[in-house]
């Protein structure tokens, strides 16, 4: 074996595989030794060392999982593709997670595509046994679509394994808490895919009533409905070609989930009032905050519907998981807004030392309004505000020092404050922005009180995180005068989660 090619193992039962590959890796200049067994491939594994090794996932007396484990056990640079036909495509992908380079599948139609596959993972390997720090092949396209990855390995797995799987045509479903950036992760998948020229649509299936829902992703035809004046096509038309991102899955009703299953099985829909089935040529990318398969055991959610989206799962970390990349996403924040800003090495610990019960989207809040605030070139840590500090929401892991300013504030201002909130004729007699200031003083005035008792070591008395929710559920619809679509805006949640928020925890109905 010629230590100047690049070496390729092919592991397939099938010989007339082995021998399509041997002749087509041979006229590209790649030495190729194959394999149909896993006696076989041991052997090979033993006389040979190996740049790209490409791996049947099932093969009569092992599978593709075991011999991947194996080659990189034996020989880590080596680079392994696992072949596999569409019905074990979920396996194939978690082979990416245990270390596969990536999955090819069966048949094999695109020659082009297998030749620059097998010299991209040939390249990659050669990075590694130089030792150069690895490039990360997404990064482009990442920034194209402003997605600020970080450098949190849990991230940049996930990102990888995004990357990967654009280029394939199967469903993914993308889990993770409210603000850690679904949306913008399915926006890099869809420019990371073969339909990146196409639209990109995305819909929240929380956010809408049934019968408007129905519509939005189906469309109607004139006369279905009151109101319905013309033919009006709805999303699944609209994005033919491209992706459509069905935001907040969780909250979609029985009914448009059992309509969404015949779209993925048949790729047809009718529009709403329509006789005839219209095709439709869609990637479907699903995103939720809740858990589906404890959806699925409380009968909310169809199962063979999460199958069919669950072909790839990405779950994107919270930000307290990956606290590394903090300062550079507050950072990107800030600069968006004011490219003369800096963030203070105080302010930076304090982000850092927060929980973010809001992820990505609070801390934007938090940057924006920090932005806002500061009157000079750097945010200080009182620029962040009281609501951050001590919101009923907001924990900490680690305590921030408390500062001299704090510990010796004195209390006749807040007593004073106070006063005057407890009088009704005096607040009536204030504008918009008075109000505002003074409540902002007031939330400055609690982070201000509970430094002071903690310094003091008095502990005060906690709320249930369940009593908490529901006074801010209360204090919303209070705000909004009972419309539950303005208060699901301003609490960030869908309108389908608010209804169940406000029954789980008996609120009056409104």
């Amino acid at each position: 074996m010629s230590d100047s090619l690049t070496q390729v193992l092919i592991i397939d039962d099938e010989r007339d595989v082995c021998t399509f590959f041997k002749r087509l890796l041979a006229r590209k200049g790649y030495d190729v030794v194959t394999a149909a067994n896993e006696p076989e491939a041991m052997a090979a594994l033993e006389t040979g060392r190996f740049n790209v090794a490409l791996v049947d996932l099932k093969l009569p007396d092992t599978d593709g999982i075991t011999l991947l484990e194996i080659i990189k056990s034996r020989q880590p640079d080596c680079e392994v593709i696992i072949m596999t036909g569409y019905s074990t495509v979920k396996t194939a992908v978690t082979a990416m997670q245990l270390g596969a380079y990536e999955y090819l599948e069966k048949p094999f139609d695109d020659i082009d595509m297998i030749e620059q596959l097998v010299a991209r993972a040939a390249g990659a390997g050669a990075v590694h046994r130089r030792g150069d720090a690895s490039p990360d092949e997404w990064a482009e396209v990442a920034q194209g679509v402003g997605f600020r990855v970080g450098s949190a390995p849990s991230m940049k797995r996930m990102v990888s394994l995004a990357y990967k799987v654009a280029g394939k045509d199967i469903s993914v479903l993308i889990q993770g808490k409210t603000g850690t950036g679904k949306e913008v992760l399915a926006r890099f998948i869809h420019a990371a895919s073969a339909r990146a020229g196409q639209p990109f649509i995305p819909v929240n299936c929380g956010a809408l009533p049934e019968n408007l829902l129905e519509s939005e992703l189906f469309g109607h035809e004139k006369g279905a409905f009151t109101g319905a004046n013309q033919t009006r096509r709805g999303i699944f038309e609209l994005a033919n070609n491209g992706t459509l991102l069905l935001d907040e899955i969780g909250d979609a009703t029985p009914q448009i989930q059992v309509k969404l299953l015949r779209v993925l099985e048949t790729g047809e829909f009718m529009r709403v009032g329509g006789e005839r089935p219209i095709k439709t040529d869609v990637r479907v990318i699903a995103a939720t905050n809740v858990d589906l398969e404890q959806a699925i055991r409380e009968k909310t959610f169809r199962e063979d519907l999460f199958y069919r989206l669950n072909v790839v799962r990405l779950e994107i970390p919270s930000l307290s998981a990956r606290s590394e990349d903090i300062p550079l996403l507050a950072e990107h924040f800030v600069q968006q807004l004011n490219r003369e800003l800096r963030l203070a090495p105080g302010t930076v610990r304090l982000l850092q030392g927060y929980t973010w019960p809001g992820n990505i989207r609070e801390l934007a809040n938090v940057m924006r309004r920090a932005v806002v605030i500061c009157n000079g070139d750097t945010i200080l840590p009182e620029h962040l505000g009281g609501t951050f500090l001590a919101g009923p929401s907001a924990t900490r892991r680690t305590e921030p020092a408390v500062t001299a300013a704090a510990a010796q504030t004195s209390a006749a201002p807040e007593a004073e404050l106070v006063e005057q909130c407890g009088s009704f004729e005096a607040l009536e007699r204030m504008g918009a922005e008075e109000l505002n200031r003074m409540l902002s003083s007031l939330r400055q005035a609690q982070s201000n009180l509970l430094a002071v008792m903690r310094r003091k070591k008095i502990v005060p008395p906690m709320h249930a995180l369940k009593d908490s929710e529901a006074e801010t559920i209360k204090e919303a619809l209070s705000q909004y005068d009972g419309n539950i679509t303005e208060a699901a805006k301003a609490l960030g949640i869908a309108r389908n989660t608010l209804y169940r928020k406000i029954k789980e925890l008996e609120l009056p109905g409104r």
